[in-house]
């Protein structure tokens, strides 16, 4: 009778429990607010952006003080219009409630590749409609080009920059990234140029991006030829952003920037855009050695360009460069070398980074068609050679970034030859730079394999885990790392690193309904240990 008792007391408890969980849902085509991370919740195929997503809306709250939450369904659960089901959907979740309506809501819809993003009423007049209306076509290109991290996360990054800047609306006309629609059908073999890319199927989507590429004429393609001149190689470059050309041949960049332009196609909008950020870092200063230049702009607040000399003496800009060897400062906004090994040191000389943990490789030459289906041929003749396919994977990232087809090549040389650590090191890196988390942690654990008691593996193991919510792992890496190190500043760091994680824990504030949860829990343990 006692036992009958407690069954029905314990059915009694949570029956309870789950109408009270349920009461908080508005109606039950909204799905449940989750418990551990309240502002992501995601049901869709895209799971591999999970952990770059999720701290990245950490972030975003930690400096702005706003409620961003990202929602991915499948598909749209209701009859209503997308626009409807997202305001009902803020208003269930009350996003932005605690913060005095500084909240934001992105709702995916997968099956449509739909975005909509409702904002609240503390934030309308920095996060207007036509800011919203013009980036949501925006992450949905690139949603269709497969860079579903830079959809995401970058999408997020554009919204937190934009509330920290508190741009007036005139900024709005900066923030059109409207997709441009061809003028004309691109000619036949437009996507000829580069070695094995219509063969190898390298480029994906290839009908979709070449509609974001406005054609040119003859005449107009002439305003931006190459010269000796670097001056005015750089006045052209400048002109073509302002003009928002995104062709990709244009005669002022290298084959490798042509390319990246295929894989990365941008909008008019976007390229004037770019241009009006070099125009506000005006003056620049040319850096030059022998075959090799580097312009850097004002206070670092722009990309540097990286420039070559063809064999003839003309100057092309290698864009891939820039985006390759750097990285922005969230603190200081500065652009900084992100490794400190490449042919373009020489225009940095107040910095001294420590050794690569990937091989940077040596320059390839310009026209690299050749090389590219040399060694493809050669994997094909020997499949099981691994350094065929890391020389592809060099060229792809540092010469086309190209990185899904990096990686791609990466990981099958990886195969072939698993204690490779320089490239298990690059591939860390290269998914990392398109937001997914999901293969970074196999990576490492391969590196520890091989040499378990390194400590800039277990430091950087141990950063990856704590954002992505693994702390017991995290701070057990770390704990192991103050063991090994031999170096008493490397010791002190490890401290305060393990002091910053603790802070973090004891800092971190659960949801009404989480605090709700632990304490039925906590209760009912007490009730029946």
């Amino acid at each position: 009778m006692k036992k009958n008792r407690y069954c029905f007391i314990k059915i009694l408890f949570f029956f309870g429990c789950s109408l009270f969980l349920t009461a908080c849902s508005k109606d039950a085509i909204y799905p449940q607010r989750p418990i551990d991370h309240s502002y992501f919740y995601n049901e869709t195929s895209l799971q591999q952006i999970n952990g770059a997503v999720i701290v990245e809306l950490k972030y975003a709250y930690k400096i702005t003080g706003v409620e961003f939450a990202l929602v991915m369904l499948k598909k749209n659960p209701s009859a209503m219009p997308v626009e409807e089901y997202a305001a009902g959907l803020f208003d269930a979740w009350r996003i932005g409630e605690r913060n005095n309506g500084r909240g934001v809501l992105i709702l995916f819809i997968e099956d449509v590749g739909t975005v909509k993003i409702e904002v609240g009423y503390a934030v309308e007049h920095i996060f207007t409609d036509t800011f919203c209306s013009n980036f949501q076509p925006t992450v949905k290109a690139y949603y269709n080009k497969r860079h579903f991290g830079d959809a995401f996360c970058g999408f997020i990054r554009w919204m937190y920059r934009r509330y920290m800047s508190k741009e007036s609306a005139d900024a709005d006309e900066l923030m059109q990234l409207r997709l441009f629609a061809k003028d004309r059908e691109m000619p036949e073999g437009f996507l000829s140029g580069g070695g094995g890319i219509v063969d190898s199927e390298y480029i994906t989507d290839k009908k979709f991006k070449l509609s974001l590429i406005r054609d040119i004429s003859k005449e107009e393609q002439e305003k931006y030829k190459s010269d000796k001149n670097i001056e005015i190689v750089i006045k052209r470059y400048f002109q073509s952003l302002e003009q928002g050309v995104n062709y990709p041949y244009l005669d002022i960049l290298t084959k490798g920037s042509q390319m990246m332009r295929f894989e990365y196609p941008e909008s008019m909008h976007f390229m004037r855009f770019i241009g009006r950020e070099y125009a506000k870092a005006l003056p620049y200063r040319i850096i030059e050695n022998k075959q090799l230049a580097l312009v850097r702009f004002k206070d670092d607040k722009a990309l540097p360009l990286f420039m070559r000399k063809d064999s003839s003496g003309y100057w092309k800009l290698d864009i891939v460069k820039s985006w390759v060897f750097s990285y922005q400062d969230e603190q200081t906004r500065k652009i900084k070398p992100f490794v400190c090994e490449h042919a373009w040191m020489f225009g940095f000389p107040e910095y001294n980074c420590e050794d690569s943990l990937f091989n940077v490789p040596d320059l390839s030459p310009l026209d690299i068609d050749k090389i590219i289906k040399k060694l493809e041929e050669n994997i094909v003749l020997d499949p099981n050679n691994a350094s065929n396919y890391f020389r592809l994977a060099d060229i792809f990232y540092f010469e086309y970034y190209w990185i899904n087809s990096a990686i791609d090549m990466t990981e099958r040389g990886l195969l072939k030859d698993p204690n490779n650590l320089k490239y298990r090191w690059l591939a860390i890196v290269m998914h990392t730079r398109v937001d997914d988390f999901s293969q970074i942690s196999k990576h490492y654990e391969a590196i520890l394999n091989v040499i378990p008691d390194d400590f800039i593996a277990l430091y950087r193991y141990s950063l990856f885990l704590w954002n992505n919510l693994e702390y017991k792992k995290a701070i057990r890496l770390v704990k192991k790392a103050k063991i090994i190190s031999k170096r008493a500043e490397e010791r002190d760091f490890v401290r305060g690193l393990l002091e910053k994680y603790k802070n973090e824990f004891n800092g971190d504030i659960s949801t009404g309904r989480n605090f709700f949860w632990k304490t039925c829990m906590y209760i009912y343990l007490f009730l029946f240990p």
